[in-house]
């Protein structure tokens, strides 16, 4: 039945958060989108037919667990609670339910220290996991009270666990963005934890989260985190067509990171404070459209220029057009190596990195090149591509500001 067919396809990625409370361990409510991935018969009303998710376990089992409806919607019944058990998952935990296709249904669970459970599952899985290059991440949970809306404390167990000491101290944190956007937040460390702080308020408000949303944040490591949000019905937010002229925007100047900050009222605005002032790491809501047009060229020689303006391109990484990198062959991570002048033997071997939204070169080789060269904020670096990975860089001093 190809109809039949192309609808699954089209819901197969239907995701849900659910917290679990006592009632919630036999009947589990669902929402509509993702019990239809399951109707066996199409009925959407009380006593219409239901099916069967097959629920895939950490452990390398799967669990048959009965899709049904009554007067009050859809909800997980029969073999639910079993498969609850079996995995040790208790009231006041959160659930994470996706549809992959085919009735297989996996499910992500996060504790009341709000931090992903991490299930021991046998050297069989792993291996397969392994092969699949499918790694379960760091990740932790927050619901949105009205007291994390100006700053979010950041779960103490996550940041004992996960946050190695190095990284104890960082003043800074960067949020990548589904619209393809870095957002840099400014981290706050006391006696009660470690907090995003300078920029959270804004980045709440321009990805419309709210009050009462929960956000999931997976840890990429070097305090690099992704997200995902979930409104009050559970239901995951879809960022992808949430005001697509801003993300046409964002993906024309592929700008790389810098401190969210506060606008001033226009009369308080000097010209010398608009020259110092690192630029918005994103698009005002009002402004309109850039028509700034990226700054790289292909053919006849091919170079990208980017200015360092901010110490977290120093220190962490440097994010490049993913639409330059994909020209020149660089879709996979892989070492590339950076030389000042080319009849020098010296020279730096970075770590590129390739993602589906963008690429960076990072890593302590990159933050050494910044220092031996003494890079600072300001100085812009053209990149001239010799091969995929040789590239040739001149650097332009900025005059020092007083």
């Amino acid at each position: 039945m190809p109809s039949s067919r192309s609808n699954a396809g089209a819901r197969a990625v239907a995701k849900q958060l659910k917290v679990l409370v006592p009632p919630s361990f036999h009947k589990m409510r669902i929402s509509d989108e993702l019990a239809g991935c399951f109707d066996a018969g199409g009925g959407v009303g009380e006593g219409a037919p239901g099916g069967t998710a097959l629920v895939v376990s950490p452990f390398g089992k799967v669990w048959r667990v009965e899709v049904g409806r009554d007067g009050d919607g859809a909800f997980l019944g029969r073999g639910w609670a079993g498969f609850l058990a079996a995995h040790g998952v208790g009231v006041g935990w959160f659930v994470v339910l996706r549809h992959e296709g085919g009735g297989a249904l996996t499910f992500k669970a996060f504790d009341t220290s709000f931090c992903i459970k991490e299930f021991a599952a046998p050297a069989a899985v792993m291996a397969s996991r392994s092969r699949k290059g499918v790694s379960c991440k760091p990740q932790f949970i927050r619901i949105i009270y009205p007291n994390f809306t100006e700053k979010m404390i950041i779960p103490a167990r996550f940041v004992k666990r996960y946050v190695t000491e190095e990284y104890l101290n960082s003043r800074t944190a960067v949020i990548f963005s589904p619209l393809g956007k870095f957002w840099q937040i400014e981290l706050e460390n006391d006696q009660s934890g470690m907090f995003f702080a300078g920029g959270w308020s804004q980045f709440l408000e321009f990805h419309g989260i709210s009050k009462g949303d929960v956000l999931l944040l997976r840890y990429e490591g070097n305090m690099v985190f992704k997200f995902k949000a979930f409104g009050l019905s559970g239901c995951q937010k879809d960022f992808k067509t949430k005001d697509a002229g801003i993300n046409q925007n964002i993906e024309m100047q592929q700008e790389s990171p810098s401190p969210i900050r506060k606008r001033k009222d226009n009369d308080e605005k000097s010209s010398s404070e608009k020259n110092k002032r690192p630029k918005s790491s994103v698009t005002s809501l009002n402004a309109k459209p850039s028509l700034k047009k990226p700054d790289y060229q292909i053919e006849p020689s091919s170079w990208i220029r980017k200015e360092i303006n901010n110490t977290y391109m120093l220190e962490r990484f440097l994010p490049l057009s993913i639409e330059f990198c994909r020209r020149i062959g660089f879709q996979n991570t892989c070492t590339i190596t950076l030389k000042t002048e080319m009849d020098c033997t010296r020279s730096w071997k970075v770590r590129g990195v390739a993602y589906k939204s963008y690429c960076c070169i990072r890593g302590d080789v990159w933050k050494s090149f910044c220092q031996e060269n003494r890079l600072k904020t300001g100085d812009l670096c053209t990149f001239n591509i010799i091969e995929t990975t040789l590239w040739h860089v001149t650097i332009k001093r900025s005059p020092t500001l007083y």
